[in-house]
């Protein structure tokens, strides 16, 4: 339970774990979200992020169905068994991305008992086990202020800046146009989305089959086609999501450092 402005609001977290190991190489013989770093599988950490907050009511990851002996192995099969005071459950990705993220919304409406004004969703990536879990308080201060003002105003994305030269090409890879970096953020996870509003999108979304029409990359971009706002909250650029061996190798090294570990 989380409480703001002389109001209490239920908190739920979706980890998203269903992707595969295609980036990570051949190698690779389990998904990334169950690889190693330092000590503990990638997922863990964001779990244990979440769970030490105090304030999530109850945390779903989405898993994908080859996993799910592997991830009940690691948390005795997650069926609202707790996790310090968060409890954790389990939901069987689909095929793509926004068949995974629907089936955990139904598990946490499931859970929730129905999708009230007051119910919060944090969606994150399995795969970025950096992200600045001290910002995740005064994000959702920011959101529900927002959110009172705006009900246009459905989420809010951690974000940084880019410091990179963005361009526009063509087809022919001739250079057409440059944006102003000024205005260009690099979009992460944590997002922070109101249930019933990214639920109503994703509803949305799959009577119009999950298969067809434009591609979303993220949960935030499904939200703005679907007339909402999202607004940006400033976060750490070294909130990387783990896509290769290399990236694995960069987060041991910084997370390392982080926590003082020799």
């Amino acid at each position: 339970m989380f409480s703001f402005g002389g109001r209490e609001y239920k908190i739920y977290v979706l980890i998203a774990a269903a992707g595969s190991a295609v980036r990570m190489g051949a190698a690779a013989c389990v998904n990334k979200v169950y690889a190693d770093l330092n000590g503990s599988p990638v997922i863990v950490h964001s779990i244990d992020k979440f769970g030490a907050v105090g304030f999530i009511d109850a945390a779903v990851t989405v898993v994908a169905k080859r996993d799910e002996r592997l991830f009940d192995e690691i948390y005795k099969g997650a069926s609202g068994s707790g996790h310090g005071a968060m409890p954790l459950y389990k939901a069987v990705g689909g095929a793509i991305r926004a068949a995974s993220i629907l089936n955990g919304l139904k598990k946490i409406i499931e859970i929730a008992g129905g999708c009230s004004d007051n119910s919060v969703v944090i969606i994150h990536d399995g795969a970025r086990p950096n992200f600045a879990v001290e910002l995740l308080k005064p994000a959702l201060e920011e959101f529900i202020a927002g959110a009172s003002k705006d009900r246009l105003l459905a989420g809010m994305v951690f974000a940084s800046p880019s410091h990179d030269t963005l361009c526009r090409a063509g087809e022919d890879g001739l250079i057409e146009g440059y944006e102003d970096r000024d205005k260009i953020y690099r979009v992460a996870t944590p997002q922070i989305f109101s249930l019933g509003s990214i639920t109503s999108c994703f509803g949305k979304l799959e009577r119009s089959v999950l298969s067809a029409g434009p591609a979303f990359t993220d949960e935030s971009s499904l939200a703005i086609h679907f007339g909402y706002k999202v607004k940006i909250y400033r976060a750490p650029s070294n909130n990387l999501k783990i896509t290769s061996p290399e990236d694995l190798d960069y987060l041991k090294s910084i997370m390392k450092a982080k926590s003082g570990v020799e």
